[in-house]
């Protein structure tokens, strides 16, 4: 469980590290969680500003330009917020939100409680 717990932890602070650093940068990647889970929020501080990480996974229910709606584990529904900046993998491969489908698998980042930075999809 320690072991667990300290893997978060430094997936944490690799994740929020690019944004805290400066303006500009592409947002960092999602980072990979072991383990079966829907619903991540992650509490970290970097140069003594607290940061919150949000991941989410599921399949996607429906798509819009502004928000992902998505069927978490147990059946909640889960409604993420996207913009044009929203970087967008499908299968691996870059993609924009109008390649995202109902009922692709989906896991996504948010920082501080903001739209989505990144989502990964895939058509499986």
């Amino acid at each position: 469980m320690r072991r667990r717990a300290a893997t978060l932890v430094s997936l944490a602070l690799l994740a929020v590290a690019g944004p805290a650093a400066g303006a500009g940068g592409q947002p960092p990647q999602i980072p990979r969680v072991p383990g079966t889970w829907t619903h991540i929020e992650m509490n970290v501080t970097i140069r003594h500003v607290p940061h919150t990480i949000i991941l989410d996974r599921g399949r996607i229910l429906q798509v819009t330009t502004t928000q992902l709606t998505v069927r978490e584990g147990a059946g909640v529904n889960q409604v993420i917020p996207i913009t044009g900046q929203t970087l967008v993998t499908v299968d691996g491969t870059r993609a924009s939100i109008f390649d995202l489908r109902r009922r692709m698998s989906v896991t996504t980042m948010r920082i501080d409680g903001g739209a989505a930075v990144r989502v990964r999809a895939s058509s499986v």
